[in-house]
């Protein structure tokens, strides 16, 4: 190769690497020009949105809906969570995680609204409770759905397209009584809890698939003993949090070796140990709600084409009543343990030890584990209050009647 042709190659390399250098600022400017505008749009887009949502906010005023008492928090697996403060003047903005704890204890935020649990979001709650903020959580995701269908169906209120900004919103005028407060006790249990119920769930389905299929060589094989360590990791957890549980289990009659029913009813305590009634522990689980089926009535051929015309034109829904499936699930599987049960020779007998079953971990779970959150919280602003002479009120003095309730005179302080 010649030195001329070495010379020109040279030449050419060097003219392409300034006209590279010469062209990176024209670049440059133009990816920044680019960006710039998907900035201006999004900003555009936000602003819109938060409009579009304190809009829907003042309309829901007119029709006097009360709102939380706090602030409704919409969280996002992959955007940054959607903050809304009610009030006179609202507050809608998108806040980073790690970020959040600052800007409630700026704008003098003592409770929190949010959509559900992850088990990403239990570290970030813990720190809220720890600063004194209350967290509540909705009691069922389709509560949320049911609030807006109600809002077209009854107020005929037209609800913007869901987003985020909207759903934040809308949370905070959800009824209280799909509220649940959370404790630091049960959040550093729920974890443990979600670890076992995932793996109890593949392993009983598992093995009701092995039974209906009767093969010499299964693909799969299950593993008790893993089973086992989740179960004794899940009740080490909760018994840490409720020293008293042990008490449960003797009550409830289950033996000191079988981890996994202990694991069961402590699953069970958890879901309902701050429920107030026998009734409602019953009505979570789907016990005894199922409506009779009604007798059927023999028709002509003619009449029966007929209504069926008339049905599909217009058939109305029909209502679902909505429980806790994996409530009843755990308490179908320790009352199949604990009593020898069949569940498809017996399943009568199953509801029934089912339904005694969970009234009785219910009057155990209120009698020790509830006891010892109230004495815990006893003095707390969040508790018990305080007697009456300190609270200022020493001056009153006891109230005494003067014979039978039906004659008894005024009183007097």
């Amino acid at each position: 190769m010649s030195q001329s042709v070495r010379k020109g190659r040279r030449e050419k390399t060097e003219r392409k690497r300034m006209k590279k250098i010469e062209e990176e600022p024209k670049g440059k400017k133009k990816t920044t020009k680019k960006t710039d505008e998907k900035e201006k749009m999004k900003e555009e887009k936000e602003a819109a949105m938060k409009n579009e949502a304190l809009d829907f906010y003042r309309q829901l005023g007119e029709h006097d809906f009360k709102t939380f008492e706090g602030a409704s928090i919409d969280f996002h697996r992959k955007r940054e969570p959607v903050v809304f403060i009610p009030g006179e003047n609202p507050v809608i903005t998108a806040v980073k995680k790690e970020a959040l704890l600052k800007f409630l204890m700026a704008n003098n935020v003592h409770r929190v609204l949010i959509d559900a649990l992850f088990p990403s979001r239990v570290p970030l709650l813990q720190s809220l409770l720890e600063q004194g903020i209350e967290v509540y959580v909705l009691r069922r995701p389709s509560a949320l759905a049911g609030f807006k269908t109600m809002l077209l169906r009854r107020y005929d209120i037209q609800i913007p397209r869901k987003n985020d900004v909207i759903d934040a919103v809308a949370q905070a005028f959800t009824w209280p009584k799909f509220h649940r407060r959370l404790d630091w006790r049960f959040l550093g249990c729920w974890r443990a809890m979600n670890k076992w119920r995932r793996s109890c769930r593949l392993y009983y389905k598992v093995q009701q698939m092995l039974s209906e299929d009767k093969d010499e060589s299964p693909v799969v094989t299950l593993h008790e003993d893993r089973l086992i360590e989740k179960a004794r990791e899940f009740v080490d957890a909760v018994e840490m949090h409720y020293p008293k549980l042990r008490q449960v289990f003797e009550e409830v009659e289950i033996p000191d070796d079988d981890v996994i029913a202990q694991a069961l009813c402590c699953e069970i305590v958890l879901e309902i140990r701050h429920i107030e009634k026998v009734s409602d522990v019953l009505r979570k689980a789907g016990i005894g709600i199922q409506s009779v089926p009604k007798k059927k009535v023999r028709k002509k051929k003619e009449e029966v084409e007929k209504t069926e015309d008339k049905q599909t034109e217009n058939k109305p829904k029909k209502k679902t009543f909505q429980y806790d499936g994996k409530l009843l699930f755990a308490a179908n599987q320790l009352a199949i343990k604990l009593f020898h049960l069949n569940p498809k020779k017996e399943p009568e007998k199953v509801m029934l030890k089912t339904k005694k079953l969970l009234e009785d971990i219910w009057r155990c779970s209120r009698r020790y584990i509830r006891a010892t959150e109230r004495a815990a919280e006893w003095g707390k602003p969040w508790g018990c209050p305080a007697p009456l002479d300190k609270r200022g009120f020493a001056f009153f003095e006891t109230r005494h009647r003067a014979g039978a309730p039906a004659e008894a005179g005024n009183f007097r302080l």
